[in-house]
């Protein structure tokens, strides 16, 4: 079960890992009434028909996951959406990559709490075993960006624990830095 809107966001992006992709990007967008993000990645893509079913709970093309009958991720985001006053998209083209969307009413009563981002963006950067990842994030007007290879250069690696830490503490800083301008 999805808790928050980062453990959403935490399993697209590891469809899109799972999917091949090399280049993977969140952006994430908060104001006042809404909350919204985009996963984009240049993994295999899915046929129309597959996008079709995407969002069915009992679907699951077998080839991520060949013992699971069931792909709840998708339809979890999509009811979500739906229930917090909102909409979800895929567009999504085979051997180009997919663009995952939602969009929710900030406020609303069946909204997931948001998380902790700080955690959820260090678990992100480190899902992709090779290639880049970029994450865009802006809370009212004010905005920051991280990109896993300027990261890993900066921190040597995010393959240790000490580096890790490190990550968080600077994520959790650039959080606290928007929530004070927002």
């Amino acid at each position: 079960m999805h808790a928050t809107l980062c453990d959403l966001m935490t399993d697209i992006i590891q469809n899109a890992v799972e999917a091949g992709a090399t280049e993977i990007e969140l952006t994430i967008r908060e104001t006042a009434e809404e909350i919204e993000f985009k996963v984009k990645d240049n993994g295999k893509g899915m046929s129309s028909e597959s996008k079709a079913k995407a969002v069915d709970p009992f679907y699951s093309d077998g080839c991520k996951h060949a013992h699971r009958r069931v792909g709840l991720g998708l339809s979890f985001l999509f009811q979500t959406a739906e229930a917090a006053g909102g909409e979800a998209a895929i567009e999504s083209q085979e051997g180009i990559g997919t663009v995952i969307r939602f969009r929710a009413q900030a406020h609303h009563v069946d909204l997931p709490p948001f998380g902790d981002f700080p955690v959820a963006a260090a678990m992100m950067l480190t899902l992709l075993p090779k290639g880049e990842m970029c994450i865009n994030r802006t809370v009212g007007a004010k905005t920051y960006r991280l990109l896993r290879s300027e990261l890993e250069e900066a921190l040597g690696g995010l393959d240790s624990a000490e580096n890790l830490n490190m990550l968080k503490t600077f994520i959790a800083s650039q959080e606290e830095d928007l929530r004070k301008a927002g």
